[in-house]
């Protein structure tokens, strides 16, 4: 069953996993509208443009589009042939079992993704749709949800005791045990890796978001989650323009933490010549070791951070991330994993009352990587 319509859905991410199943719209959105990114007018103009699809007016879904994305199914006519054909696939959805809100990081507007049951397949469905500022859709997409295994990692429970590798309110961009709520998890080498990015009235960036300057989090310093020894530190990759990831380097600027236990603290895509630490210096939880950037293979300026179990040979795994003492939507959190869609920030001192949130078995010292 094909369900996937030839349009970009995950150009903004900055993991490999979400690199665009097709080309990009031809015309971005103006900045500006009456739909601002993440407002409540937005998230129900995604709402209502899915309940048009739901409904089969093919014209009226038609007529939400941009003109970019219209110049990539060519004609009315051959939208509304495929539409009616996955409708037909489909049937009608039972149950929607999950909505996620984010901004789009490299243009204004705001990314609806719906898992939905539906009543003639038996396996969950995602729809991807993004509205623009002005309320039309540069993106509708909807396929069957992924669902690899967690792996052999999947019940492990940290031993270091992480803080989030920032101050303030920072909002979770990738993050989560699904394919749904994080684009890294379809990556073996990656797949509880997590993005961070701040928000001001819902965008990430002023104005179009054509300059790393633009953004929010470009420069913002980047903190050492816990105690440990530098053992690698990479620096000097120029930072790429929004949108435009560059191949010059598999992570661009980073720098990596041991912890002990086998457990290693990762953060790249850096600032170019931000870097405040060298290889063999010992750091403590919080201080500042770099700033946010956006090189090597990253689309916009995010804080990208993974835990695993090796500094390169042999090559590591993706180690689940369990952060201590936060707090995610408002509420406080002793133990758990950010998800996408969260607003977390480090907890301030002595507050106390948190209550577990990790879902884990606990575990023990990972086992030794078998690549």
């Amino acid at each position: 069953m094909v369900l996937l319509f030839p349009a970009l859905i995950f150009a903004q991410a900055s993991s490999p996993a979400a690199k665009p199943p097709s080309p990009k719209p031809a015309a971005a959105s103006s900045s500006g509208g009456p739909y601002p990114s993440m407002s409540n007018q937005a998230k129900q103009r995604a709402q209502q443009l899915f309940e048009i699809f739901e409904s089969g007016q093919a014209g009226a879904l038609w007529a939400a589009l941009s003109e970019g994305t219209k110049k990539i199914y060519g004609s009315e006519e051959k939208f509304a042939a495929v539409t009616k054909k996955l409708r037909e696939q489909l049937g009608t959805e039972s149950k929607m079992v999950d909505e996620i809100f984010t901004p789009a990081l490299v243009r204004p507007g705001t990314l609806y993704s719906r898992l939905s049951d539906f009543s003639k397949t038996n396996v969950q469905v995602v729809t991807h749709i993004s509205v623009n500022e002005q309320g039309q859709m540069d993106v509708f997409q909807i396929g069957p949800e992924q669902t690899p295994s967690q792996g052999r990692y999947g019940g492990y429970k940290d031993v270091t005791k992480l803080k989030l590798p920032f101050a303030g309110e920072w909002y979770v961009f990738q993050g989560g045990r699904s394919a749904f709520q994080n684009g890294y998890f379809l990556l073996d080498d990656q797949r509880f890796s997590l993005d961070f990015v701040l928000l001001k009235d819902g965008r990430p960036f002023r104005g179009d978001g054509g300059e790393n300057s633009d953004y929010y989090c470009f420069g913002q310093p980047v903190l050492a989650p816990a105690d440990g020894s530098v053992v690698d530190v990479q620096d000097g990759y120029q930072d790429n323009p929004p949108g435009r990831p560059a191949s010059d380097s598999p992570k661009g600027n980073m720098v990596l933490i041991s912890h002990g236990n086998s457990e290693f603290s990762l953060i790249d895509h850096l600032k170019q010549n931000s870097i405040k630490v060298k290889k063999g210096d010992k750091v403590k939880q919080g201080d500042a070791v770099a700033e946010c950037g956006n090189s090597g293979p990253a689309h916009a300026p995010t804080v990208h951070f993974q835990l695993q179990n090796s500094a390169g040979l042999p090559l590591p795994d993706s180690l689940p991330a369990q952060f201590i003492d936060y707090v995610a939507n408002g509420k406080p959190v002793a133990v758990g994993e950010p998800v996408r869609g969260q607003t977390v920030s480090n907890a301030p001192a002595a507050t106390g009352g948190a209550q577990p949130a990790s879902t884990n078995q606990p575990g023990s010292k990972p086992p030794a990587s078998s690549k």
